[in-house]
């Protein structure tokens, strides 16, 4: 019974978080109802309740969906060591997942929520590395900068650059901000001091 639940659960989780992101991708956060999501997703609004208080919180849930799976593919593709790697390949995904959700990227930047949005999404990524830079800092890595600034300045950085580049109309070839990216972070890390 345990078992039908727990995938009852993950039916409306996928429906309500794809839901979600369709109507994103038509409309600006602010203008989405939860009774026009539960209707178009084919669940109760009662149940809509019972797991999230506002779509808010089904905004955050879907980030962090989301950012699971990135981090899942990060782990498959990236070795450990080179942290440089490891985020330029990390920024590689934010693009792809950009080209991939264009609509939905569009959308989110013309919306009067947007702060919100781009709040939303850099809390959980910044806290995910700040954990990446404390072990790296656990296993002798010589930092920058405490894992706390590194990584706010880390995501702060790279996601105004990347919604700058998408709002002035991708001015820059997507293969010349990457590498500039890249270099940006062999020099941070470069300035590590020795201790």
């Amino acid at each position: 019974m345990e078992e039908k639940l727990d995938l009852r659960i993950r039916k409306t989780y996928l429906a309500l978080t794809g839901t979600l992101l369709q109507m994103m991708e038509e409309m600006r956060f602010e203008e989405i109802r939860v009774s026009e999501l539960c209707d178009r997703a084919m669940v109760r609004k009662s149940t809509f309740y019972k797991h999230f208080a506002d779509k808010y919180e089904l905004l955050t849930f879907t980030v962090r969906q989301v950012q699971a799976k990135l981090n899942a593919q990060l782990a498959a593709e990236t070795a450990d060591g080179d942290r440089v790697d490891y985020y330029t390949r990390l920024i590689a995904l934010v693009f792809d997942f950009l080209d991939e959700n264009e609509a939905l990227v569009q959308s989110a930047i013309k919306s009067n929520s947007f702060p919100l949005i781009l709040s939303t999404l850099s809390a959980p990524i910044i806290l995910d590395i700040q954990e990446k830079i404390k072990q790296d800092q656990l296993h002798g890595e010589k930092l920058p900068a405490d894992p706390d600034v590194m990584a706010a300045f880390f995501v702060g950085g790279v996601m105004e650059i990347v919604f700058r580049w998408e709002k002035k109309g991708k001015s820059l070839k997507e293969a010349a901000l990457k590498a500039q990216l890249r270099d940006l972070l062999q020099q941070f890390y470069r300035s590590a001091p020795d201790r």
